[in-house]
This record gives C-alpha cells, structure tokens and sequence, in this order.
C-alpha cells in the first residue's frame, strides 16, 4: 500500500463515521417526530444534535477533500457524489447565514432537507466506489 493510498484510506473511514454520526440526526429526528409533543429535555437535544449535525459535518466534509485529494480512484460516479456534496455542505452553512432572506433561507432548506437528494447522493457515493 502506497502512502497517498494510506492516507486516502484513513481519511476515507473517518469521513465515512463522521458522516454517518452527523447525519443519523435526521432519522431520528423523523422517528422521535411520531411521539410529539416532546418533553423539553428531548428538544434540548435534538438542538443540541443540529449544531452537532453542522460542525461534524464541516469536518467530515475537510475529511472527504483530503480523501478524494489522495486517492487514485476517478469515476463520474465519485466526480457528480463530490458535486451533490459540496452542494449539499455549503447550502446548510448558507441556511444558517444571516445574510439571505428567510424566503431564500426557506428553499435552501427545502432543497437540503429531501430526502431524495440524499438517496441520490448514497447512491452516487456507493457505485462511485463499486465502479473501477
């Protein structure tokens, strides 16, 4: 094993558990929504969860960079799941932003939020790295 291949791999499987521990928010926010009204505790945690949810997923995001920099894998599969993330990172860093409307803030977080995006994105990522 190569040293760029290494690192590649390290960053990979971290960006892989970051990814997984941000967005698990999300799931178990939808199952918890079954058993509204929350007691307070819960919706302190699930506030607590969404700032969790966006610094991890910044750093898994400098994660996948420094994987995709150092691996030798290149597929339009890899290529458009590296697109969707960008996409994806800087749309929910851009919803927190003061600087747009709340009308511009609202479709961010439509487009962010569906669930067919991230379908597309899990789909991209796992035939990216199926494909040689």
């Amino acid at each position: 094993m190569s040293e760029n291949e290494g690192i590649s791999n390290f960053f990979g499987i971290i960006c892989l558990l970051l990814f997984v521990f941000a967005n698990a928010y999300y799931p178990a926010r939808l199952i918890a929504n079954q058993y509204r009204p929350w007691p307070k505790d819960i919706a302190i945690f699930f506030k607590k969860y969404l700032d969790l949810h966006m610094s991890v997923n910044i750093v898994a995001f400098i994660a996948m960079t420094i994987h995709a920099h150092f691996s030798d894998d290149r597929n339009i599969f890899l290529m458009a799941s590296l697109l969707v993330t960008v996409w994806l990172t800087f749309a929910g860093i851009l919803m927190r932003s003061k600087k747009f409307s709340s009308d511009t803030k609202k479709q961010m977080r439509l487009i962010h939020t569906q669930q067919t995006v991230f379908l597309v994105w899990l789909a991209l990522l796992i035939l990216g790295h199926v494909v040689e």
